[in-house]
């Protein structure tokens, strides 16, 4: 999702036509084995995408390599372009890596003992990413560069060594799924691969793509096989708002090969414009908690509290979501037990047969629970940035700040089912999709959005207001000194007025210093 600072472009899934779908699958198989051959050609002339020569990444492949399976220039040029955007993405993380050969050292490594197992020392890994400094301000390249260094210490582990060189430890990453974005054709009109029309009285578009037959030729009369389908009233309304742009067509896939088609309906809308700094009176902070998934509290200028803290509980949420996450572990263990009844078994044996069947019912039931866990995952991401721009906008206030603790790393497995996933939520959801979609609504309504470091934000009480103590000498929880009910926090919980403090302050100075800038 590519953003400039008045657009924004977003993103609709919708599946295609039952019909449609056997020719738009073979259209992704052939394309996705172009896309794999492609870089695999160019891995070893990463480098040179780490310099972008031009703004669509088909132009610079294209400067390189010719098609090596010609059916189609403008069928090539989509190929490319999503070879080209997966090249500059590793060139960019190939630059990351850069910077952390410096830090791999074997004290990354927790030796193997009678009672464990060699495994990543997160201590030091955190020291040192603490030590090199070079994360931004919204954490973003904090979280790529422990990725890097936990993927070197996957590598020490499996080859007694640490890489030298990035493509040692980063195989080639070719497409499992198929995906071809159209944004190297003509348009919708002129377009040689695909074309598209709108009818936004009617609420329909009208699609055609140009794909193989079952026996691999490419027609020429493939505008005549079009696919009718009807936008939802969301999209609707963002088309009267903005423009479309090039689709994406992708595979979606699930487990037996089951696997099927969707269209993504790209829209650019234009963005709210951010009022200037000197009408900026307030700001909204939140904070990432446990039992609660956020705590948001409004602050002026003087560091006043405005009204009383809100607390977003999701514990109905956290108990469905556990729910299903032991439903899939005890598919798993079944599914286990019945691969080894089937490998007990020599091969063409008719007693594999049951297991087979059954292990067959297990693994579909399985993949149906994960997509159901991920998409409430989705759905709760949505729905907390709503609440945070909601609260924003009751408040009167057009910044908000959060904590970043997309690095952070919970430990252990929990006592229980739902211990388990609010591991998952702090390791996961909060680094990546509650971030990612916050950041673009943000964007997108007009709102300054900023991210400040997990340093010293658990010293004041939501509540009263007031300095917390630690519970004990030695004792990482603190409490407020009133000795409330309910005012005690944990560390990690948080809380929004010391979060505010820092962007509070820079609004002011942004303040000061914008009649001499």
């Amino acid at each position: 999702m590519r953003a400039s600072r008045d657009q924004q472009s977003l993103s609709y899934p919708l599946r295609l036509p039952d019909e449609a779908q056997q020719d738009v699958l073979r259209l992704l198989d052939v394309s996705r084995e172009v896309i794999n051959a492609v870089m695999t050609s160019l891995w070893d002339r990463l480098d040179e995408f780490g310099t972008r020569t031009n703004t669509y990444a088909y132009k610079q492949v294209e400067e390189m390599i010719s098609s090596p399976m010609p059916h189609g220039h403008r069928q090539w040029r989509c190929e490319a372009e999503q070879a080209g955007r997966i090249l500059r993405g590793q060139a960019e993380r190939k630059k990351q890596f850069a910077l952390i050969i410096p830090l791999l050292e074997e004290g990354m490594i927790q030796p193997k003992t009678e009672k464990q197992q060699a495994g990543k020392k997160r201590s030091a890994i955190k020291q040192a990413l603490a030590d090199l400094h070079e994360a931004n301000a919204d954490g973003g390249n904090a979280v790529e560069l422990q990725s890097l260094i936990e993927q070197c210490c996957n590598f020490y582990l499996k080859n007694g060594c640490f890489p030298d060189t990035y493509e040692e430890m980063q195989a080639i990453p070719v497409l499992k799924t198929g995906i071809l974005p159209y944004a190297g054709d003509d348009g919708p009109d002129l377009g040689q691969s695909y074309r598209m029309a709108i009818d936004l009285e009617q609420g329909m578009v009208t699609l055609a793509l140009r794909f193989p037959n079952e026996a691999g030729k490419w027609s020429r009369s493939w505008r005549e096989k079009t696919i009718h389908m009807t936008l939802p009233d969301p999209v609707l309304t963002r088309l009267k708002q903005g423009e479309a742009l090039a689709p994406v067509v992708r595979e979606v896939g699930f487990a037996e090969g089951n696997r099927y088609a969707v269209l993504d309906f790209m829209v650019r809308v234009a963005v709210e414009t951010m009022p200037p700094w000197e009408e900026m009176q307030a700001v909204l902070g939140f904070d990432w908690g446990v039992r609660t998934l956020v705590t948001a509290t409004a602050i002026d200028l003087n560091g006043h509290q405005i009204g009383r803290p809100f607390f977003l509980d999701t514990g109905c949420f956290d108990g469905r979501q556990a729910r299903t996450r032991r439903q899939i572990d005890l598919l798993k263990k079944k599914a286990a037990l019945l691969e080894a009844r089937r490998d007990s078994f020599p091969e063409g044996d008719k007693r594999r047969e049951p297991a087979i069947r059954k292990l067959s019912v297990l693994r579909k039931e399985i993949a149906h629970c994960w997509r159901k866990y991920e998409a409430r995952n989705k759905d709760l991401a949505h729905v907390t940035a709503n609440v945070l721009l909601l609260l924003a906008t009751v408040s009167g206030c057009s910044f908000i700040a959060g904590e970043s603790l997309k690095s952070l790393k919970s430990t252990g497995h929990g006592r229980d089912a739902k211990g388990k996933w609010r591991n998952w939520r702090n390791n996961s959801q909060v680094r990546g999709e509650l971030w990612r979609v916050l950041r673009y609504k943000c964007h997108l309504v007009g709102i300054r959005l900023e991210w400040q470091q997990p340093r010293k934000t658990s010293l004041t009480c939501p509540v009263a207001v007031l300095p917390l103590i630690p519970t004990a000498p030695l004792s990482i929880s603190r409490r407020c000194k009133t000795g409330e009910r309910g005012s005690s926090v944990a560390p990690v919980a948080g809380t929004a007025p010391e979060i505010m403090q820092l962007p509070s302050t820079s609004l002011v100075w942004a303040r000061r210093l914008l009649p001499i800038i």
